[in-house]
């Protein structure tokens, strides 16, 4: 089998280095050394040590890689689903049961997984906060080098059909020997009981595993949690009775106060959206260390309201951001969510000066913090050389980072994980 090529005992050097850690460098350059980084600088301040070593030089912009905050590589081949345009959560949710139910080769999920991470290496990620629903997409990160979490999804558990095997068949798949790094995804609080998810990050943390859901995507997912309102269920037909929210006449709680009541926030667990959720419910997530990984291209394909980006940023929030999909999601390039983020906060109100540092931010040291991960997400000496480059002109006075955030799309023309070269444009 053939090697990657390498950038080991290297220097990458582009018009721009952005560490994320620090300010943005002019000429800068990364010298690269058994995968890690071994220094970050200006070329012209290149230390001797690392003299002899060859010089690649690129146009635009080097980066840390990219980390995809929330994912489902597996729905990849569902990209008409995501090319349509749909009225609610709902309505797409129905729609996707059909892309779904039409899936008759299991091993699609894996074919499907494989070709989303080629994407999504193409436009500069490395690390993912990735989604399994079902087994043969599984091991995909690991096999392309890729870092960060396969989390596995329980979904449409109610505690009659848990108590019924539910319970052994998710913990004999959690138990199944896999080469990456392992998380618990209960799918949402509206689609498995209370009980069910308290149960899974129980098993979760027992672990030492992280937790991954949705919440707070649907219009109407709050009446669920608060009155009871079978809307959000609509897909599972007569089984939404078997749910205790339903035959409770829910519980009188908030999104994320019923959220915490199951056990479902804390430090070790991060939530994808976060779109229907008001001051009080954010607060009680930055307070108990959730972040939130906000998809903003899929929230629009669906046709929900915009997640409340400017009002994350002013209150404190570590935010990631996530392209979700291809079922909902135009592409697996995480910049165009970055741009869409930007966008989002700007007409809703943001007008500070550091708008495209967050941003980006989010996309790199925020995706890596909901990966409980310090060692990507920036270019620091002894960080793992996971880089990207981004052929973006940078006018003359501009700042680099509004350059990338608003034309980076599309123009990933390096990607390398651990000094190893994933992706080379025109190789």
């Amino acid at each position: 089998m053939r090697s990657n090529p390498t950038v080991n005992d290297s220097i990458v050097a582009a018009e721009w280095v952005l560490p994320i850690a620090g300010a943005a460098i002019h000429h800068g350059a990364v010298a690269v050394r058994e995968g890690r980084i071994a220094w970050v600088g200006s070329l012209e301040s290149l230390p001797s040590e690392f003299a002899g070593w060859p010089v690649a030089l690129h146009a635009g912009v080097l980066t840390p890689g990219l980390v995809n905050g929330h994912t489902h590589l597996q729905y990849t081949g569902f990209a008409d689903l995501g090319r349509g345009s749909y009225t609610s959560f709902e309505h797409w949710s129905e729609e996707f049961e059909v892309f779904y139910d039409a899936v008759q080769d299991p091993a699609e999920w894996g074919r499907a997984a494989r070709d989303g991470a080629a994407l999504a290496l193409a436009s500069g990620t490395t690390a993912f906060a990735e989604i399994v629903t079902d087994e043969p997409a599984r091991g995909v990160l690991a096999e392309f080098g890729l870092q960060g979490i396969e989390y596995l999804e329980a979904i449409g558990e109610t505690e009659t059909r848990w108590n019924a095997g539910g319970r052994e068949a998710f913990t004999a798949w959690l138990d199944q020997p896999t080469a990456g790094v392992v998380g618990v995804s209960p799918h949402a609080p509206y689609s498995l009981d209370g009980e069910v998810i308290r149960e899974l990050t129980a098993l979760a943390r027992s672990r030492g595993m992280r937790i991954h859901s949705h919440v707070g995507e649907s219009e109407v997912e709050a009446s669920l949690y608060d009155f009871g309102n079978r809307d959000v269920l609509e897909i599972y037909g007569d089984m939404r009775d078997e749910f205790a929210l339903i035959r409770n006449g829910g519980t009188g709680l908030s999104t994320a106060r019923y959220a915490a009541s199951i056990d479902l926030l804390g430090a070790d667990s991060h939530l994808a959206h976060g779109i229907y959720l008001d001051r009080a419910d954010r607060d009680l997530l930055r307070d108990s260390g959730t972040r939130v990984a906000l998809c903003p291209r899929s929230n629009r394909v669906i046709g929900l309201a915009a997640a409340p980006v400017a009002d994350y940023l002013r209150e404190g929030h570590e935010i990631a951001v996530g392209t979700d999909s291809l079922s909902s999601s135009p592409s697996l390039d995480l910049l165009a969510d970055v741009a869409a983020l930007a966008e989002l906060a700007t007409s809703q109100g943001y007008a500070d000066a550091d708008l495209h540092e967050r941003v980006l931010y989010a996309a790199t040291v925020g995706g890596a913090a909901v990966l409980d991960r310090t060692d990507i997400g920036a270019l620091r000496e002894g960080m793992r050389a996971d880089l990207a480059v981004f052929d973006v002109k940078v006018a003359e006075g501009e700042d680099p980072r509004t350059a990338l955030v608003t034309r980076g799309e599309g123009s990933c023309t390096l990607t390398v994980i651990g000094g190893d070269v994933r992706h080379a444009r025109g190789a």
